[in-house]
């Protein structure tokens, strides 16, 4: 399992690549060729260097599920592109993330799923994250109460993971995470 959240854009062309050569997605993050790999087999505009991220979250695995709250209001598990955070805690779960390796740490979409995701990500508010916020907190029997300041660190990771998702689906894009 990662230990912190990092989403990349990612061109098609290449999450194929990755999905059909499982493990070499932590190359590709790290900006390498895979080991015994024909340089000329990759994709064109292989990353030379860490691909750069759409952001900096809180995530961690401890916090998925609140995060997976937040975006789908509520615990419940799901296949589409609401997925996305449940991919750490459930990766077995069926969705259509695409698992780029086989510890269960990398994972896709493709640019059809993105659409979706960027609903999701702008219904996020404050609003909705007391909600899902409060609702998880009761559920982990935690005697916290969290308020709208409380709030606002996530409504902001949202804001600016979904205007990194808008640039992916401007660009044709997928998204590696």
């Amino acid at each position: 399992m990662a230990h912190s959240f990092g989403a990349f854009l990612v061109p098609q062309q290449h999450i194929t690549y990755l999905q059909q050569h499982p493990g070499s997605v932590h190359d590709y993050l790290d900006g390498r060729v895979p080991d015994a790999t024909d340089p000329s087999s990759l994709p064109t505009d292989w990353p030379t260097e860490e691909p750069e991220s759409m952001g900096s979250w809180s995530i961690n695995h401890r916090n998925t599920d609140l995060y997976h709250w937040i975006l789908n209001g509520g615990p419940e598990l799901v296949t589409g592109a609401g997925s996305i955070f449940q991919t750490w805690y459930e990766p077995d779960h069926q969705s259509v993330a695409i698992k780029l390796d086989a510890f269960n740490e990398r994972f896709a979409f493709g640019p059809e799923q993105l659409p979706e995701l960027a609903a999701l990500v702008s219904k996020v508010d404050v609003p909705a994250v007391l909600k899902a916020f409060t609702a998880w907190c009761k559920s982990q029997g935690k005697d916290y109460e969290p308020d709208e300041y409380a709030c606002m660190p996530f409504v902001d990771e949202f804001t600016m993971f979904g205007e990194g998702l808008q640039d992916a689906i401007r660009k044709g894009h997928g998204i590696v995470w």
